[in-house]
């Protein structure tokens, strides 16, 4: 049996401009992904990043979107709150060979709930 691939969700539950990506979460429901949610970007060690997905709100962006260029991410887009610290750990993870490639679903800040819950999924759908 292969390992279920993991959504890795970050966020404050507490903070209005940064729970949406956590408030999702709690209503995604895909076969074959395992929902996480971390607390800070530490956490990410405790994961094979190479079969997961990183769920967060950004902001700047129009649509729920997949980013997945490591290097250009605090240029293109700002991750909510903890952006600067989640952009810094994985450019060091990929310099230290920890991961090659990863893929971030971005929700843009504000965003109809229900609405980004399908996005999402849809999203998801396609790493399967």
């Amino acid at each position: 049996m292969s390992e279920m691939k993991k959504i890795l969700v970050f966020g404050n539950p507490y903070l209005k401009e940064d729970n949406l990506a956590v408030k999702i979460s709690k209503k995604l429901d895909v076969p074959g992904f395992e929902v996480k949610h971390c607390t800070n970007p530490d956490d990410l060690l405790n994961h094979d990043l190479n079969n997961s997905i990183i769920l967060d709100v950004a902001k700047g962006i129009e649509k729920v979107d997949v980013f997945n260029d490591i290097d250009s991410l605090e240029f293109s887009v700002i991750f909510s709150l903890h952006d600067f610290d989640l952009s810094y750990f994985l450019k060091i993870l990929k310099e230290t060979g920890k991961v090659k490639d990863i893929n971030i679903i971005g929700v843009p800040q504000g965003y109809d709930e229900e609405k980004a819950v399908g996005e999402v999924k849809e999203l998801v759908k396609g790493f399967i």
